[in-house]
């Protein structure tokens, strides 16, 4: 699929690619998420492909990238909370691990809660229904959430045409009276990061490439003094695109060249 929208956003402190596909629906880069928590992309596909769930929410996308075009993994965004708490986390940040975790817990309880309210129990803690005779309530509240999801899916599919629209048309809005870069300038720094990040992996075997990958997001942070890359403001994009080019150019001795019509800028 080719997609109608791209944009870089920040998931657990890392940028992220996410991208809409033509009906709408949101998927964000399978690749990246597995660098957020320091897994092997190849792994997780398989993993993800062998779920009978999960594998419905996987879609390909053709992305313009530093190398050329070239097929990406995307997960749909409402499968990555569920996907993401199940995954082994040791290779984490400390933060990460801790978010995963709690992400987990509060999924878990969320769970539970939706089934005991459609089935007009209370919710919290199990200890607070009294008789377990209550407990055949469960399998009619199973039915009728099966049967309210059906009906979202089908109200959503005839709301997405009416509301890409509008969306755009308030994307481009909002870009217009920002200060902060726009949407296919964040695109041309993430390929860049990409390109330099990738370069010092090569160069630097021993090295986790997790780790590679967010030193050289934190320099940029760093240098501009923002907690999210997407903040970095309009006037310093091109001190920014330099700054990359040069690191990259310093680490090869070639220079890092790739006009911006050619990325992730489908505005």
């Amino acid at each position: 699929m080719t997609p109608i929208e791209l944009l870089v956003v920040t998931f657990f402190e890392h940028p992220c690619l996410a991208t809409r596909g033509a009906d709408g629906t949101i998927y964000v880069s399978v690749r990246d998420l597995c660098d957020v928590v320091g897994l092997r992309m190849q792994g997780q596909l398989r993993r993800l492909r062998a779920d009978e769930d999960l594998r419905d929410g996987l879609q390909t996308f053709r992305i313009s990238t530093v190398g050329g075009p070239q097929e990406m993994e995307f997960l749909i965004l409402e499968f990555v909370p569920t996907w993401m708490s199940s995954v082994q986390r040791s290779r984490a940040s400390i933060t990460v691990r801790e978010r995963l975790k709690y992400m987990r817990l509060f999924a878990i309880r969320e769970t539970y809660n939706a089934f005991a309210r459609t089935a007009g129990l209370p919710e919290g803690e199990s200890r607070a229904i009294e008789d377990l005779r209550d407990l055949e309530q469960f399998d009619d509240a199973m039915t009728d959430i099966a049967s309210r999801q059906k009906a979202i899916e089908e109200s959503q599919q005839k709301a997405r045409s009416a509301w890409r629209e509008l969306d755009m048309r308030v994307r481009a809005l909002e870009e217009k009276v920002g200060g902060v870069i726009s949407t296919s300038q964040r695109g041309h720094i993430y390929q860049f990061v990409q390109a330099w990040a990738t370069a010092r992996a090569a160069r630097e075997p021993e090295v986790n490439r997790r780790e590679i990958f967010q030193a050289c997001w934190g320099a940029i942070k760093a240098r501009y003094r923002i907690s999210k890359y997407e903040h970095l403001p309009a006037e310093q994009y091109v001190d920014c695109m330099n700054y990359i080019t040069s690191a990259y150019q310093r680490l090869t001795g070639e220079a890092l060249v790739l006009p911006e019509q050619d990325m992730l800028d489908l505005e």
